[in-house]
């Protein structure tokens, strides 16, 4: 397993298309974000399902994430494509609105 900050399980949550930050606002200590690889036996394509557990629920029990425009199972490189923009990032000035304080 991997430990992250909130902000880190904020930002994983927003790539599948779940709510704004704004509207989310927080994770709770011991939250966890999984991802789970599967591979139909019929077809051998690769398929990802995504579990939420919120850290306050007195159940602990994951939560299905629907993941915006993949519906499920979602195909692997379907969620790849999705999320592609996230991390092939050529411009990092431009994604962070870095706005230079030299004239």
């Amino acid at each position: 397993g991997v430990v992250v900050h909130d902000y880190t399980l904020l930002a994983l949550l927003a790539m599948l298309g779940q709510r704004s930050l704004e509207e989310i606002g927080f994770v709770s200590t011991g939250s966890a974000l999984i991802y789970e690889l599967h591979r139909d036996p019929d077809t051998n394509k690769f398929y990802i399902e995504v579990l939420f557990v919120d850290g306050v629920s007195p159940e602990w029990g994951p939560m299905d994430v629907d993941i915006q425009a993949c519906d499920p199972p979602c195909d692997l490189y379907q969620l790849l494509n999705i999320t592609d923009k996230y991390y092939k990032i050529t411009n990092w000035k431009e994604e962070c609105n870095f706005i230079s304080r030299t004239a």
